[in-house]
């Protein structure tokens, strides 16, 4: 039998040893808190979505078209005829731009007039490059691909040019050479405009080796209307391939 002094020591021992498994847990409750909040700190993640934000890329849009009634789109299409002829009488160049007849406009077209300025003023001055073919193509069909640059926009024009050549055997170890050039045509690459060629012009040079075609056409996207002119150089080696 225990006394009562015996068992007073006993409870006593017991309660501090509870006590201390208490504390030791909550000391590791606390570790777990700590942790958990550090990993996901508001400062952290904040941070993760600036730098997301920073590495974001803004592409220019189109703009929104307008919603008009008919009265509403003819007092528009004078506004922007008188657009139209503002850039054209600026020019230092021979510009023509033109308006697609309002008949032809469609729900897209209609855009502000700022807007619609300047996106004239974007196709008034639009760039042609030509780009090098890199291999040679079978007289009878060799593409030339060009890229009309209208401020962050380009179109895709391919010219198809058509030839005939013939031996020279006059030259030590014979070469190949023009002969007849048959014609050119082109087309779009774009599902949103429309090409139209007009006409061209071609000069054989450099001892019949090289043709060079100014190509003539009109370009129409969104209601405006351009005029292009691209000059082509088609080159003949010895072999008669045509780049």
């Amino acid at each position: 039998m225990l006394n009562g002094v015996e068992i007073l020591k006993k409870s006593l021992y017991t309660s501090i040893l509870l006590g201390a498994f208490a504390l030791s847990g909550c000391t590791n409750n606390e570790a777990d808190i700590k942790e958990t909040t550090a990993e996901s700190s508001p400062t952290e993640q904040s941070t993760a979505i600036n730098n997301e934000a920073n590495t974001t890329k803004t592409e220019e849009v189109d703009p929104i078209p307008l919603k008009l009634t008919q009265e509403q789109k003819e007092k528009y299409y004078q506004k922007y005829v008188a657009v139209i002829e503002s850039i054209n009488a600026e020019s230092d160049e021979d510009l023509d731009l033109e308006l697609e007849p309002i008949t032809a406009f469609l729900d897209e077209y209609w855009i502000e007039i700022e807007d619609f300025e300047k996106r004239a003023k974007e196709r008034a001055q639009a760039s042609m490059i030509v780009l090098e073919n890199n291999q040679r193509y079978h007289p009878m069909s060799v593409p030339k691909t060009t890229k009309l640059q209208m401020g962050s926009k380009e179109v895709v024009i391919t010219f198809t040019g058509s030839f005939n050549t013939q031996l020279n055997s006059d030259i030590p170890g014979g070469r190949q050479e023009f002969s007849v050039f048959d014609g050119i045509s082109s087309k779009v690459a774009d599902a949103d405009g429309s090409w139209t060629q007009l006409g061209y012009n071609d000069t054989l040079i450099d001892d019949r080796s090289t043709y060079v075609i100014d190509v003539a056409g009109k370009y129409s996207q969104s209601g405006i209307i351009s005029t292009h002119t691209i000059s082509l150089k088609f080159n003949c080696n010895k072999n008669g391939g045509i780049g």
